[in-house]
């Protein structure tokens, strides 16, 4: 092999590489919540808090299907969608498998790291959401979703 030929065949290595990293929304589709609908509710005043805001405990349980990717290394992000109203906080605990955190309206926040070796990830957040006084509205639905980055 040439010199030539050794440089383009690491380049075309390199662009097959490249078109194989990158971000994936993964299906999640039989993620749902206990119960399907929650009512957020007043927190207490707190002396020196300036909006005190409301609030809302619900389980979630997640299972990502992930079988596309079992064997690839990579990191699995909750996305929580911003919309057009009040900004919403997320703050969860977990089971063990993913990672508990802490999330806000626009951002996405890493839940699992490490190779895929099932076909699904499968865990229970138990999350607080908290929003502040300028919720509106009755109903609002809590749009998240799992995105899932190879290097």
């Amino acid at each position: 092999m040439t010199g030539r030929t050794a440089a383009l065949a690491l380049v075309l290595w390199m662009c097959a590489s490249a078109t194989h990293a990158g971000s994936y929304r993964l299906d999640d589709s039989l993620t749902h919540t206990v119960p399907a609908n929650v009512q957020m509710q007043w927190r207490p005043f707190v002396r020196g808090e300036r909006d005190s805001g409301m609030e809302a405990w619900v389980r979630v349980n997640v299972r990502i299907d992930t079988r596309e990717w079992v064997g690839r290394p990579g990191q699995v992000y909750l996305v929580l969608d911003r919309d057009d109203t009040s900004a919403i906080e997320a703050e969860w605990t977990t089971e063990g498998r993913l990672l508990p955190g802490r999330i806000q309206s626009g951002e996405r926040t890493l839940v699992y790291s490490g190779t895929l070796t099932t076909a699904t990830l499968e865990d229970q957040f138990v999350m607080r959401l908290r929003s502040l006084s300028d919720w509106r509205g009755n109903t609002r639905r809590l749009n998240f979703h799992f995105e899932f980055d190879t290097p």
